[in-house]
C-alpha cells in the first residue's frame, strides 16, 4: 500500500450531513480538515468540537463560495495559518427551491442556483490550484448528484451538477503532470442531509429505484472520497464515480 501523508483538506459545506461525514473520514485518515460553511455558526461549532477529537488542528471558517474574493481570502488564510490546501472537496450546494419547469424558471433563480452549484466549485478550485501546483500534489473532488442525469423541476441544479464532469475532466487534462487529479463522486440516495428532509412517501418511492431497496450511508461515500484523495488513488483522474447502489 502507498503511504499517505497528512495534508490540509478543505471541505465546503463541511459542518453537517455528507460534508461532515467526509471531513471526519479525512481526519481519521490523518488529514487536517478546514470545514467551510456559510451561515450556521452553531452547526459549525458543534462540528468542530467533534472533528478536533480526530484532528486537533482542524478549523471551521465561514465562506460564501459564490463570492470569488471571499474564496481567495480563505485560501490565503489557509496557506498562512495551516499550510497549502492539497485536498479539496467541493461539497457545498444550494437546493430546496420549489420545483419549476424550465419555462417557469426566472433568470434570477437560474443565476442564484448556478452561482453556488457551479460557479462556487469553480471559484474554490481556482483558488486552491496554485497551492496544489506549488506542492506538486492535489486532489480535487466534486460531489455530484443523480440529478446530473436530468430531473423534473430542477433544471438549474441538474445543469450545474452535470457540468461538474466537464470541469473535472478539464482539470484532469490540464494538471495531471503536476500531480493533481480531479474527479466527480456522485452519490445516490444517502441517509443524510437533503434526503432525510423529504417526506416518508417520497423517500419510499425513491428507494424503489435502488436494487437493494435501501439508502446509502454517508460513510460509504466518505470511504470512496478517502481513497480517491489518497496517494493510492492517484491514477483515478477525470472520472465520474457513482455511489448509488445501481439506482435507475
Amino acid at each position: 500500500m502507498i503511504p499517505n501523508m497528512s495534508r490540509i483538506a478543505l471541505v465546503t459545506g463541511g459542518t453537517r450531513g455528507l460534508g461532515l461525514a467526509i471531513a471526519e473520514a479525512l481526519a481519521t485518515a490523518g488529514h487536517t480538515p478546514i470545514l467551510g460553511y456559510h451561515q450556521d455558526e452553531a452547526a459549525a461549532a458543534a462540528a468542530l468540537t467533534s472533528i478536533r477529537t480526530l484532528a486537533p488542528r482542524a478549523v471551521a471558517w465561514p465562506v460564501d463560495i459564490a463570492d470569488p474574493e471571499a474564496v481567495e481570502a480563505l485560501a490565503t488564510r489557509a496557506q498562512a495559518e495551516l499550510g497549502p490546501i492539497q485536498i479539496l472537496i467541493n461539497n457545498a450546494f444550494r437546493s430546496g427551491r420549489p420545483p419549476q419547469k424550465v419555462h417557469e424558471l426566472s433568470p434570477s433563480a437560474w443565476r442564484e442556483d448556478l452561482a453556488t452549484n457551479l460557479d462556487g466549485p469553480f471559484w474554490v478550485t481556482r483558488a486552491a490550484l496554485p497551492q496544489m501546483i506549488a506542492s506538486g500534489f492535489g486532489r480535487v473532488v466534486f460531489i455530484g448528484s443523480l440529478a446530473a442525469r436530468g430531473e423534473m423541476g430542477r433544471a438549474a441544479y441538474s445543469t450545474a451538477k452535470a457540468a461538474l464532469a466537464g470541469l473535472a475532466g478539464t482539470i484532469a487534462q490540464e494538471y495531471a503532470r503536476q500531480g493533481i487529479t480531479a474527479n466527480v463522486i456522485s452519490p445516490g440516495f444517502i441517509d443524510a442531509g437533503a434526503f432525510l428532509r423529504l417526506s416518508p412517501e417520497i423517500r419510499e418511492r425513491a428507494l424503489k429505484r435502488v436494487p437493494s431497496g435501501r439508502a446509502g450511508q454517508a460513510s460509504e461515500v466518505a470511504a470512496l472520497v478517502t481513497h480517491v484523495v489518497s496517494d493510492a488513488g492517484g491514477y483515478l483522474n477525470g472520472q465520474v464515480l457513482s455511489v448509488d447502489g445501481g439506482t435507475r
